[in-house]
């Protein structure tokens, strides 16, 4: 296997975690409040701490290339912002992102402002469509994107230019099709539990 393809498999194995937190929040009568847009202040707190140490782990678990982390630290406030609004998302973002920052190293700058960024854009994607979850669709090319952003950071924002470029070379795809596969998973989870719930207003209805 060359270096891209392990840490590809690697980053998808942090990314089941996301699997696994999807099925506590559509499982848990608190946390999936927010699903509904029943959500309080209470609960969006909640989402906002669960989806920071999110992405916290996800820094801790990545891997580390010529002093930067490859991970999906973004990934939880990503979530987070789509699923309860930019208030979760930014909460998650800079739980995330502070802690990022607090490391060091030459990406400190860049990628805990990318893991901000995601919170409030996928805040804003939640207002954008009516303040519900936007759909697996919608959601994974939002990952895509923003990790793509993520990569421009880096390069724009690191020095030497020589050493961000290795850094993007080496991390874009690997970042990037772990952190859409993680998106994807956890929205088909969602948009499932979602169309159950929907099917059971409309059951009572009829009834």
């Amino acid at each position: 296997m060359n270096v891209s393809f392990d840490m590809v498999v690697i980053l998808i194995q942090m990314a089941c975690v996301i699997v696994v937190v999807a099925q506590v929040v559509t499982a848990s009568p608190f946390l999936r409040l927010t699903l509904l847009q029943k959500g309080t202040w209470r609960q969006i707190l909640v989402i906002a701490i669960l989806f920071g140490l999110l992405s916290i782990y996800g820094t801790y678990s990545g891997l580390e290339i010529l002093g930067a982390k490859i991970n999906i630290r973004d990934l939880g406030p990503m979530i987070a912002g789509l699923i309860a609004g930019p208030y979760a998302g930014i909460g998650a973002g800079l739980i995330g992102g502070i802690q990022r920052y607090s490391i060091g190293g030459i990406t400190a700058i860049p990628c805990s402002l990318a893991t901000i960024l995601a919170g409030l854009i996928g805040g804003l994607i939640y207002l954008r469509s009516g303040k519900r979850f936007c759909g697996v669709r919608t959601a994974v090319c939002f990952a895509i994107l923003m990790e793509g952003l993520h990569m421009l950071m880096q390069l724009s924002m690191v020095q030497p230019f020589s050493v961000a470029y290795e850094i993007v070379a080496t991390s874009a795809i690997p970042m990037i099709v772990a952190n859409a596969l993680g998106m994807a998973a956890f929205s088909i989870i969602v948009t499932d539990y979602l169309a159950r719930m929907k099917e059971k207003g409309a059951s009572e209805k009829g009834d």
